[in-house]
């Protein structure tokens, strides 16, 4: 198929160099045929002037008077000069026209010669003409104009000798010796001829490639342009699709945040009142039940506390998305102070050791940060098994933010629960085990989400988690004075160990 293709190819190019070709010969025939025709025109007034100046001398003696090759002149040149001309201005590039100009100038340089008398610098007049024809570059013209010229000597010199050779007799044959010459410089010309059409023809040949290149890469360029044209239509319409999609996602997540918002209110004053009358129910029967019923209360009584935790982490998960946040300077250092004091109660009974690197100033909402910490340091508190809590917030400084992370001693997990443990109430332990709703990681999520960072979590099963986070900072970043160690300054990223930056 690709091979018929490049032959069809070389076909249209071969067909439009020889189109190009011609037609550059076209041309230079009509431009030599103006030529010509002024030439003509020239060599009559040029012939007559002659006939009166030096054709008098030359056949009549030293005195000038007017002579019958005055007449010749002007008549016989008219009508050589004539046709040429009146071809020229009807057929300008045809065959005939170049090949009557051959004739015409061959019999105006006989006439040239008669006038002067036969006289030997008249028939220059001859080769000057072969070399003018030859702007034609066509050989047949220049043989045809040969064949005319050697006629006209081959004529006169049996019957009228004087008017070509100049002498009265004995030059029959000196025809042969005019044709030599003019053969002779035809040879040359002729060479030249073959050499002119040949660059002819490679340019034409080069002007044919280049313009079927041209085609191809105009025609490739559409075909790029059709495409890229679609593809932008598709983009563009991907991207409509894709912007209503993302309109109507935000609808229902702002109808759905709407409903867990209500219905988390609505809930709470059924909740309190199961809660309120199942205490008083233990209080009013506690002596009157049997081990049974006094299990089945228990159980009552701890579903409807479940039932309010869970309410109530709710409402604290839909206010986030919800409340208005602050972008404002806030120190990281203070948020620490105020959420380690929530947690003071906590901290003594497990006699947990909180560290931390110097904090500093970043941009967001003080109450939601405080919560951040808070929320994270419980966790590092809770998931501990049989020895004491040790907790380190770390501090690693970026051009223009800052990854922050609070790092435990606690069990751990598995690395595949990274991405669940942040989903609402996924919970990798029963609540025997650990309390909890399953939200608080979510809160995380979204508080830092709603900074402009992201969270992540590293962690080993039994060799404790670091959860870490980026914030913005405050330009310029300044750090507080609060905390017990220098901050760790390190190219912001997620490193995987975090123990051989800071030191417990």
């Amino acid at each position: 198929m690709l091979s018929a293709i490049n032959e069809v190819s070389a076909t249209e190019e071969s067909s439009r160099a020889t189109v190009l070709l011609e037609k550059q010969q076209l041309a230079i025939y009509r431009r030599t045929d103006r030529l010509f025709a002024i030439l003509m025109a020239v060599q009559w007034i040029a012939g007559i002037a002659a006939s009166l100046w030096i054709s008098p001398r030359t056949w009549s003696g030293s005195e000038s008077e007017t002579h019958l090759h005055v007449w010749a002149a002007i008549f016989l040149g008219g009508a050589i000069a004539s046709l040429p001309i009146v071809l020229v201005w009807c057929s300008s590039g045809r065959t005939l026209t170049r090949h009557v100009i051959a004739v015409s100038q061959m019999l105006m340089g006989a006439l040239f010669i008669h006038l002067s008398g036969g006289r030997i610098e008249a028939h220059f007049h001859l080769f000057g003409s072969l070399a003018f024809l030859a702007c034609y570059r066509d050989w047949k013209v220049l043989t045809t104009a040969t064949i005319v010229a050697a006629m006209d000597h081959w004529v006169r010199g049996w019957f009228w000798p004087e008017s070509v050779y100049g002498v009265i007799g004995g030059a029959s044959f000196r025809f042969l010796e005019h044709a030599g010459w003019m053969l002779f410089e035809n040879i040359f010309l002729i060479i030249t001829i073959r050499q002119s059409i040949d660059d002819m023809a490679l340019n034409a040949r080069n002007q044919a490639t280049l313009e079927t290149t041209n085609t191809r890469i105009e025609l490739e360029v559409q075909r790029r342009t059709r495409e890229l044209r679609n593809a932008l239509a598709e983009i563009e319409q991907t991207s409509n699709q894709l912007a209503d999609a993302n309109k109507t996602l935000e609808e229902q997540n702002h109808e759905l945040d709407q409903f867990t918002y209500i219905a988390s209110h609505d809930l709470q004053e059924p909740v309190r009142k199961l809660v309120s009358f199942s205490r008083l129910l233990e209080q009013d029967i506690d002596c009157e039940l049997n081990e049974d019923a006094q299990r089945d209360l228990e159980f009552i009584v701890d579903a409807a506390n479940r039932m309010r935790n869970l309410v109530q982490a709710l409402l604290e998960l839909s206010r986030v998305g919800r409340a208005a946040m602050k972008h404002d300077p806030v120190d990281l250092g203070e948020c620490v102070d105020d959420a380690i004091n929530a947690l003071q109660l906590a901290i003594e009974e497990s006699d947990a050791v909180v560290s931390r690197d110097d904090l500093p100033v970043v941009v967001g909402d003080r109450v939601m940060l405080t919560q951040l910490y808070q929320n994270l340091i419980s966790n590092a508190l809770k998931f501990v098994k049989e020895q004491t809590p040790v907790v380190h917030l770390t501090c690693y400084m970026g051009e223009g933010q800052v990854l922050l992370g609070v790092r435990d001693n606690g069990i751990g997990m598995k690395s595949e629960y990274a991405e669940r443990i942040f989903q609402p109430f996924q919970r990798l332990h029963n609540r025997g085990e650990y309390e909890g709703t399953g939200i608080g990681l979510s809160i995380c999520k979204r508080t830092v989400q709603r900074h402009g960072g992201e969270i992540s979590v590293e962690s080993e099963l039994g060799k404790g988690t670091h959860f870490y986070f980026s914030l913005p900072l405050a330009s310029p970043p300044v750090s507080s004075t609060s905390g017990d160690k220098p901050v760790v300054v390190a190219p912001l990223g997620f490193a995987n160990d975090f123990s051989s930056a800071v030191q417990v």
